[in-house]
């Protein structure tokens, strides 16, 4: 039986409500302004509803911007499962905050400010929410060395979202590998007091020591140049120590 959730009709699904977390927020604000790009900034409530879906974690954000006989003004952010028809249900929790006072501010031009469980969530954030948050790095990163490495890092992790050859199979493994080990080098040297150019160091070594034929094979077997077009030039190491291997092994053949 359809069931109406925030002026949507949903069928067979059922909704358990939890916490509206940054990147729920920033999913509707992109949504909206997607929508909306005539509209200025501050007219938003000009959109009364909207939804933002999270393919990684699996939950479904709604925006009202006005009040009904059986809702005010807010943000929800509901878990979702599949269910037999007739078994359709919301199970809300009343103490999720579901103020719209945030999204006015994004609107309003302000970032949200906040403070990354761990560098990865960090890394994640700052790439896909960088123009509307705000990140702070960790408590355990909080040192001026930390935040040198944290940038470079970064530079990393956009290296290897660059292209959809570090997005499966060898291209995937090679980097997820390469990212723990360069964070857990950084912090050995944020521990010890290094700097830098110890950093650095252990990117070459770390590199070095890792097997790259099958991710450099991958390139080769995309034949494909946009995918050069698109990783290179990188401020990636790693990026480039693979694309430089792909290009080693394509003059081999080619001699051969």
């Amino acid at each position: 039986m359809a069931i109406r959730l925030h002026s949507f009709v949903i069928t067979k699904k059922r909704y358990i409500q939890v916490e509206t977390q940054p990147h729920h927020l920033t999913g509707i604000y992109k949504k909206i302004m997607d929508s909306s790009r005539n509209i200025p900034l501050w007219q938003f409530s000009d959109t009364e509803s909207a939804y933002y879906e999270s393919e990684e974690d699996g939950t479904m954000t709604f925006f009202q911007a006005v009040s009904t006989s059986t809702a005010s003004p807010g943000i929800w952010t509901y878990m979702v499962y599949d269910c037999p028809e007739g078994e359709e249900g919301v199970f809300a929790d009343s103490k999720f905050n579901t103020s719209i006072q945030t999204l006015k501010e994004l609107f309003a031009g302000k970032k949200i400010e906040i403070s990354a469980s761990d560098i990865y969530e960090y890394l994640e954030y700052r790439y896909s929410n960088g123009d509307c948050l705000d990140i702070y790095l960790p408590d355990s990163w909080n040192k001026f060395i930390a935040h040198k490495i944290a940038d470079v890092l970064f530079e990393e992790y956009k290296g290897f979202n660059s292209t959809s050859v570090f997005a499966e199979g060898a291209g995937k493994r090679y980097a997820q590998e390469i990212l723990d080990e360069f964070i857990q080098a950084g912090e050995r040297i944020i521990q010890n007091g290094g700097n830098i150019e110890d950093f650095e160091s252990a990117q070459f070594n770390i590199l070095n020591q890792t097997s790259i034929d099958d991710m450099a094979k991958l390139i080769v077997e995309y034949n494909d140049y946009r995918i050069w077009q698109a990783a290179l030039p990188s401020k990636s190491k790693a990026v480039e120590y693979a694309f430089k291997t792909a290009l080693s092994l394509i003059s081999r053949i080619q001699q051969n």
